[in-house]
């Protein structure tokens, strides 16, 4: 029953998966670009040396600085927690044997 509808109700579904799919690796993508911390070190390096050149003031910079370093800081934040329970699961069963 399950090839047979599959194939009976593909002009329907065909687009609905492929739109699923389409929607999935846009979602993995950004979640690549967000959470890229070599991404965000170049542009805190980027915004230092237009500081240091003059392109943008102090308080442009600081700003700036400061929403960049707090991205980074919950980017290793949430990066350091699955390892640290990891760690834990593993301490965990140690202690089992």
């Amino acid at each position: 029953m399950g090839l047979l509808t599959d194939l009976l109700l593909l002009p329907v579904t065909g687009p609905t998966r492929g739109l699923i799919f389409i929607l999935e690796q846009i979602r993995e993508q950004a979640d690549a670009e967000l959470f890229d911390q070599d991404a965000i070190e170049e542009e805190l390096l980027a915004l230092s040396l237009r500081h240091e050149l003059g392109e943008i003031t102090e308080a442009e910079f600081a700003a700036q600085e400061d929403d960049l370093l707090q991205r980074l800081n919950s980017i290793r934040a949430a990066v350091d927690v699955p390892a640290s329970l990891e760690d834990e699961e593993y301490e965990g069963e140690e202690e089992d044997i």
